[in-house]
């Protein structure tokens, strides 16, 4: 350790040389009282000490300068002993002046000694020279105080006795000084780890103010992000909330091509943290998906079935869920407002193609997961995972914390964790509800689109309730947008519909086995690529083979 004294008197200085430092302290030594020692710290290369010690006002003068810790001397009994010694046969009215600090001690001291000397206890410097003026007034001829008392004693014809530091209060301060010094170093130590932590962390990470700066960012979010990427618009209430709360906050937010997931957690009454996932476009189809309160579609239907289905959703306890159903039944819309029900608008959604997991997804999803303390885990294909056994221990430890869904097409599908169920029921035994939902998705249009079709007549509806829909609700959603479209007036027509309905009835038939297996083989393929609006990478995925064995089929000849 590497001290520097600034002796506010000459005699400390002395005292100073004649110490015995222990081997791991080297001290330089200069002599400046009070604005002179804060300048000289000012204009000292401090880089070299670790510590500065000084006294008095001194030490307080040069505490508003440095960026060292600044050790005081502390006046000890024996300094006190030692200047009561020099003056207790002066035969003149003593008074001592200074600080609360030295007061204290001396006025006991003097109580046991039996000294007779005046004790004035002082708030701050301005007070000196009246107080000196009233004790000289008074007959005390001799004034025991700091330097500044004693200089001030000095100039108005008054004796000045200096209360001096001995060895033992150096020693002392000293000390102090070695243990500061090893706590600072530690304490420098953690910071740079945890400093280093920061900037290395994977994840874009920042700390905001409350005044919507962004204070500190690591080297992600450099590299990821600029300060422009989150607006004061979408930032403020949110901030305001984590603060004021201490909740954590989830918030996704467009940025040029990609979406940002950004949690915000508090760090003190006017600092948050931030940390962001840079995900992709959000139609691409991915392993893991985030979605911040999501804006669940409303479980509509007036059949008994959907009344039960309603009911059975209020009663649903914490534990793992299974939501069992056909293609395009709604198990999405029932995932998202579970999630709702039970989290509203504050927790992320994350799903997961379990059957997309590969190591690499794995390990992003431990480190997406961990900071969750609520949320919604919706699981797709979680019997096709190639990492299924720590795909599951991954999911039963976080499951008293998250909601965790799993999506079901077949009842029989192995699970590996305990869950309660719900079955949902295919368009074809519910009819009754065709209405309802025919409706909502022209109304759903018409806000999307500005589609002026306002309606379905009777006898097209008595249609689509006729039909037995297998692609369920997705696929009558699919179907009311193409009749929307193809309406000549505010109406969806009878004969529209009937056209419709017979050209769906004629591509089931299509579909057959008749015709050769090369023949048949192409037709699924083109049924898949349609189905996945013409997407070869998301049809090739789902036939298990690649895209060029894909356009090869597609291009081979009869």
């Amino acid at each position: 350790m590497k001290a520097l004294l600034i002796a506010p008197y000459s005699g400390m200085a002395e005292v100073s040389k004649q110490l015995e430092l222990p081997p791991d302290v080297k001290m330089d030594v200069t002599v400046a009282n009070l604005e002179e020692g804060a300048d000289f710290a000012r204009q000292t290369m401090l880089e070299e000490y670790d510590i500065i010690i000084s006294r008095g006002g001194t030490a307080l003068a040069i505490e508003q300068v440095a960026s060292l810790p600044v050790i005081h001397i502390q006046i000890s009994g024996y300094d006190m002993l030692r200047v009561f010694t020099l003056i207790k046969n002066i035969g003149k009215k003593v008074a001592l002046v200074g600080f609360a600090s030295v007061t204290q001690g001396a006025a006991t001291l003097c109580n046991i000694l039996e000294y007779d000397i005046e004790v004035k206890t002082i708030a701050n410097r301005t007070e000196v020279k009246p107080l000196l003026e009233s004790l000289k007034e008074a007959g005390y001829e001799s004034i025991i105080g700091d330097v500044v008392t004693v200089q001030a004693a000095e100039s108005m014809g008054l004796h000045g006795v200096l209360i001096t530091s001995g060895k033992e209060a150096l020693i002392q301060a000293i000390e102090e000084g070695r243990r500061a010094f090893q706590l600072s170093k530690k304490v420098r130590h953690n910071y740079d780890i945890f400093h280093q932590l920061f900037h290395e962390f994977p994840y874009p990470t920042a700390v905001i103010g409350k005044d919507l700066l962004i204070h500190e960012r690591n080297a992600a979010y450099r590299a990821y992000l600029d300060d422009n990427a989150l607006t004061q618009s979408t930032i403020k209430l949110p901030l305001e909330d984590v603060l004021s709360t201490g909740k954590n906050q989830w918030l996704k937010l467009e940025h040029g091509n990609q979406f940002l997931v950004v949690q915000l957690f508090k760090l003190t009454d006017t600092k948050a943290g931030m940390m962001c996932f840079v995900r992709g476009n959000p139609s691409d189809r991915k392993p893991i998906s985030i979605d911040i309160g999501p804006n669940a579609s409303p479980l509509i239907g007036e059949s008994h079935y959907s009344q039960d289905l309603a009911r059975q959703l209020k009663r649903l306890g914490p534990m793992p869920l299974s939501i069992i159903g056909d293609k395009g039944t709604g198990k999405s819309t029932v995932a998202e407002n579970i999630h709702h029900q039970r989290f509203g608008h504050a927790a992320p959604l994350i799903s997961i193609d379990a059957a997309l997991l590969d190591e690499h997804a794995l390990s992003e999803l431990k480190q997406i997961l961990l900071p969750i303390q609520a949320g919604s885990i919706v699981v797709l294909n979680q019997d096709k995972s190639q990492h299924l056994e720590e795909f599951t221990s991954l999911l039963t430890s976080y499951s008293h914390r998250v909601q965790v869904i799993l999506i079901q097409e077949d009842a029989g599908q192995d699970v590996t964790i305990e869950t309660q169920s719900i079955h949902l029921a295919p368009l074809s035994r519910r009819k009754e509800d065709i209405p309802v939902f025919a409706h909502y998705f022209l109304t759903a249009l018409h806000a999307q689109n500005g589609s002026e079709t306002v309606g379905i007549k009777p006898e097209a509806m008595t249609l689509l309730k006729e039909y037995d829909w297998p692609g369920n609700l997705h696929e009558l959603k699919q179907a009311v947008h193409e009749l929307a479209q193809k309406a000549d007036g505010y109406y969806i027509e009878k004969a529209q519909t009937e056209m419709l309905l017979s050209c769906k009835k004629a591509s089931i038939h299509s579909t057959s086995v008749d015709g050769t297996l090369r023949q048949i083989e192409k037709r699924i393929i083109e049924t898949v690529l349609a189905e996945e609006n013409g997407n070869q990478s998301r049809a090739s995925k789902r036939l298990g083979i690649n895209r060029s064995t894909l356009w090869r089929k597609l291009n081979e000849e009869n």
